[in-house]
């Protein structure tokens, strides 16, 4: 029951990528081979699924984290960027942008991914204190850094701008870091004194 209960999961995922939020149970079963009643057997209804569908993703995020602090080959600064946006191999074809609209359809899962998303901080903080102390990243407000990440993710989640524009998600992410990561970087005119151009 437990290997149907995660193929659900990853085929649930799949038809997010495709069709958004607006595939049926009934599609769902159809894409399985397995009837009505046996999902219902493993989920309630389909907002139940879609947050089991949260918390496989997020599970597995936290794996990779894992991952990431063991890896002794990566930087401090390394780690902290992708510590803060890591999407697991199998989940970086999915496409982010098509959960556009569930804040709306589906307001208790974008509530449970918002919880997510501002949860599970430890590593990422503990990084990111290091780098100030270690010098490698300037003095700057953690808390505002935090914000300004969950700000930005659950915004790529809920607005249709990027994916109108063309911007992937797992794009937007990089870029947003990137940005990130250079103003709170020690530059050479925080060294010096004076302003390098």
């Amino acid at each position: 029951m437990e290997e149907l209960r995660e193929k659900c999961i990853l085929h649930t995922l799949a038809l997010c990528s495709e069709h958004g939020m607006r595939f049926t149970m009934s599609e769902l079963a159809a894409g399985l081979g397995v009837s009505k009643k046996t999902l219902y057997v493993l989920f309630p209804d389909k907002e139940a699924l879609l947050t089991d569908a949260v918390d496989y993703v997020f599970d597995a995020v936290k794996r990779s984290e894992a991952e990431i602090l063991r890896d002794e080959t990566l930087s401090l600064t390394q780690k902290i960027e992708r510590l803060i946006i890591v999407i697991p191999e199998p989940f970086r074809e999915i496409d982010w942008n098509r959960l556009n609209g569930v804040e709306t359809k589906y307001p208790k899962v974008y509530t449970h991914i918002c919880e997510r998303i501002e949860s599970g901080w430890d590593a990422a903080l503990s990084l990111l204190r290091e780098g100030v102390e270690t010098g490698v990243l300037r003095p700057f407000s953690i808390p505002v850094f935090k914000a300004m990440v969950e700000g930005s993710i659950e915004h790529f989640i809920t607005s249709p701008g990027l994916a109108q524009q063309g911007v992937a998600y797992t794009q937007a992410l990089e870029e947003m870091i990137a940005l990130l990561m250079r103003g709170a970087l020690v530059r050479k005119e925080d060294v010096h004194g004076t302003r390098m151009e």
